[in-house]
Order: structure tokens, then sequence, then C-alpha cells
């Protein structure tokens, strides 16, 4: 593994104190700009997340119209409106309609443990979740099925990237990677979470995916701190071709 030293030109991953952010859409926009980010995004809770989603998919666009106007005013940085939106079943369908999807910058997809079903028959695959550190027997199955979720959600919609991929919901790491390779689909690195660690990141690099690094800032301080990302990259021997918000820094 040699030593890739990279520059992060943008980070797309944030929230704000419309789902469970400490920063408003502006206070997040002012710190990026400090940050030296050349780009930034926001991409809020979609609203299955339990205690912490925003209250309906139409913040997402109350949430552009707050950064086009920020945008003027901050003329040293580029803004975009994402979401990190929920998968509600193994069907790979989201907590936010395309109708919404289609007006934003980009979408991001995760598994998160605590989400609202839309029906009851789609519980069980939630409850298995938190069941399975319990009754390790249902480990197998709850892989597959969190592999099926999020692989068919890859193939369902345009997705930029997946958050924190196996984070507290394990994951089958080559499958999940195959699906992101064959639809252009970034495997984020998350600093705020320091995960995945380096040797999950080879295992995925192997199949040939591009990643992302990005904060998963909740607060304004916490915006553009990437370094986890670079010490992942460098470990992984990854270089700043397969990383898309990244350069090297001679460059």
């Amino acid at each position: 593994m040699g030593d890739i030293l990279v520059k992060f030109f943008g980070d797309y991953h944030m929230h704000t104190t419309y789902s469970d952010g400490r920063g408003t859409v502006e206070e997040m926009v002012v710190a990026a700009a400090q940050s030296g980010l050349a780009e930034m995004g926001i991409a809020d809770h979609g609203p299955a997340n339990i205690g912490t989603g925003v209250k309906n998919e139409k913040v997402f666009i109350q949430i552009k119209e707050e950064l086009r106007a920020l945008q003027s005013n901050n003329p040293g940085i580029r803004t975009y409106i994402g979401v990190e939106s929920n998968i509600l079943n193994t069907k790979g369908d989201l907590d936010v309609s395309r109708e919404i999807i289609e007006q934003l910058d980009y979408l991001l997809v995760g598994l998160h443990p605590y989400i609202r079903p839309r029906r009851i028959n789609e519980a069980g695959w939630i409850i298995n979740n938190q069941a399975v550190w319990l009754f390790p027997p249902l480990k197998s199955k709850v892989i597959n099925n969190n592999t099926k979720a999020l692989t068919e959600a890859i193939y369902k919609y345009d997705v930029r990237a997946i958050t924190h991929p196996g984070l507290k919901m394990p994951i089958d790491i080559p499958e999940v990677a195959k699906a992101c390779l064959k639809c252009d689909t970034a495997w984020e690195i998350n600093a705020g979470h320091r995960f995945p660690d380096y040797h999950e990141v080879i295992e995925a690099a192997r199949c040939g995916v591009d990643f992302i690094v990005n904060s998963d800032a909740h607060f304004p301080k916490t915006v553009g701190r990437l370094d986890y990302g670079g010490s992942v990259l460098e470990k992984a021997g990854i270089p700043s071709e397969r990383v898309k918000n990244a350069i090297d820094c001679e460059e």
C-alpha cells in the first residue's frame, strides 16, 4: 500500500435542524465555505426515520429554496440539495417519492435500524435487525434481506451513493459492491461514524466500486471533517481517481 494523499473538494452528506442536525441550512453552508470546500450538499433524513427524519417529504423542496437564496451570498461554494432516503423493505422501496427525488440534485440511500414501516408485513425485516444481536442464528437471514433491500434500491433508483453501508445492519459486501459498480453508485466512507474500516473498503474495492467520503455532519463544526476518510483510503491503497470527491494533493 503506497502513500495516497488526497484533498477533498466536496461534502455531500450532512443534516440540518429539519431532521436531526443541530445547525440551520445557513449555518451549514457558512461552515462548509469556511472549511475550504468548493461544494457542499445537504441530505437530511427521509421521513421514515423515527424521531430523526423530516416531518414530510415536501421539506426537501423548502431546503432547496433556502439553498438557492443562500447561494448568491456565498459565491465561493456550490450548494446542492439531496436526501438520505430510507429503504423500507426488501423490494428496495424508498420513503421519498420519485416526484420529489426528481426535483433534487442527488439521491443517497441507506439502511437505518429505526424506521417506521409503511405496512405491518414489512415490520419483520426491521425487527429481525434488532433481534439478530440477541439471536445470532438470524444473522444469515438478516444479511440476505439487508443485501436484497440495498441492491434492489440501487437497481430501482438513480442512487448517487449508499450511506455507511453495513453500519448496524450487516450486508454481503461483494454483492452490494457489484450492484454499485453496475449502476455507477458510490460506496460511502463515513467520516462521522468512522465507518467502514479499511478492511471492508478493500473488500468492496476488489469488486471495482468507486468511493465517496462524507462527514455525515450533524453540527456546523464537523462539516468538511473528512480526515478519517483520507486515512482509510491511504491504508486501503485507493487512488483519488476512484474517489468521487477527491483529487491528489498536488493537483
